[in-house]
């Protein structure tokens, strides 16, 4: 029993279909809910500081309270006191800061989501189209 090609095609199609679609869905939830999960950052202009113990950065929150963290992270290594620092706070927990951008939270997962989603969209139409060659 020999198989056709447009029966291969097919059959490929509808594997894409599944695949494409539930994976690809599930991807994009999870990173949407990720993203959701981190919270909401208020993006502010801090300043490196030599505290007694180690250097820290530190904002001025939107009530304008002064707020420090130890400058621990990858960007901070190489600024001296002094120099000024991108970071984001949370309102309800001022006392937290980070120096990445919280928008890349579940962007990669997100990214591959709509990608294997629209395979599957497109393995769809090409089954559809496939049933009436």
């Amino acid at each position: 029993m020999a198989v056709n090609a447009l029966d291969l095609a097919g059959i490929l199609s509808e594997i894409l279909t599944l695949v494409g679609l539930i994976v690809g869905a599930i991807l994009f939830i999870v990173g949407l809910s990720v993203r959701g999960i981190s919270g909401r950052w208020t993006r502010t202009t801090a300043v490196i500081a030599a505290s007694e113990s180690a250097t820290v950065i530190r904002w001025f929150d939107g009530d304008g309270d002064v707020h420090e963290c130890p400058a621990d992270t990858h960007e901070t290594h190489h600024l001296a006191p002094g120099d000024d620092v991108r970071v984001w706070f949370r309102r309800r927990n001022p006392e937290r800061c980070r120096t990445h951008d919280p928008d890349l939270d579940g962007k990669g997962l997100r990214l591959i989501g709509l990608v294997l989603t629209a395979i599957g969209v497109l393995a769809g139409i090409t089954g559809i189209v496939l049933m009436f060659v």
